[in-house]
């Protein structure tokens, strides 16, 4: 990571486990992070090359499958907007059947760009975070607390807060999005992982928890997996 921004991850590594992904990093100083690792946080300094890279062949391609992913992420996160927003308006409004209703409607969006949500820093688990996924001392908001609420207590009472901060968080990611750098790798990456994660953790409903609507999740993960960037062309 780099700042505030996660350039790549191997997740659901419990200990024993090793993982691998690739990257092409300018010169700089990189944080890695491994949670629960003796040593969790460690710089990597990358210098600046002292010859060219290998030439890539594929290069005009990989370049053309950027910018098809660009668009992909950019108008599903535009869309994430509104859907939030009508979202939170039924939260307030204290209409629990429409609130319900629209829950998955508004997450398929977010679901199907994880794999660039996932790397702004903290945006991720505010908007995404499961309970146990919360740091002790933080508070626990986003689309799974009012999922909780509304399945659970059957309730949309004390939600207003929660449903106002996801719009402006949604708000902010779609801002981000605009200017977000991405690599072919990043994205090859992505996708693996996202897969990986429904096959392994999602399939068992820890995701959406409360609601058991993990299906539209799937599709939405599926979706991401195979926008243009990412699905091979056939002729």
């Amino acid at each position: 990571m780099q700042g505030d921004r996660i350039l790549g991850e191997k997740e659901n590594l419990t200990p024993g486990l090793s993982g691998s992904f690739s990257l092409r990093l300018e010169a700089g100083s990189y944080v890695v992070y491994c949670p629960n690792a003796k040593t969790e946080r460690s710089t990597l300094t990358v210098s600046k090359a002292t010859s060219p890279a290998p030439a890539n062949t594929a290069q005009a391609q990989v370049a053309d499958a950027v910018k098809n992913y660009r668009t992909y992420v950019e108008s599903k996160s535009a869309a994430l907007v509104p859907a939030a927003e009508e979202f939170a308006a039924a939260v307030k409004a204290g209409d629990v059947a429409k609130a319900k209703k629209l829950f998955p409607v508004a997450r398929g969006y977010y679901e199907a760009i994880e794999p660039v949500a996932e790397s702004f820093g903290d945006l991720d688990p505010e908007i995404d975070a499961r309970v146990n996924d919360v740091v002790a001392g933080a508070a626990w908001t986003g689309f799974h607390r009012i999922e909780k609420a509304l399945w659970v207590d059957g309730t949309t009472k004390g939600m207003a807060p929660f449903a106002d901060k996801l719009v402006t968080d949604v708000k902010r990611l779609d801002g981000l999005v605009a200017s977000v750098k991405l690599q072919g790798a990043q994205i090859a990456n992505g996708a693996v992982d996202l897969l990986g994660e429904v096959a392994n953790s999602k399939i068992t409903g820890e995701e959406d928890r409360y609601s058991h609507t993990d299906v539209y999740d799937f599709e939405a993960n599926v979706a991401g997996v195979e926008a243009p960037s990412t699905r091979s062309r056939r002729r």
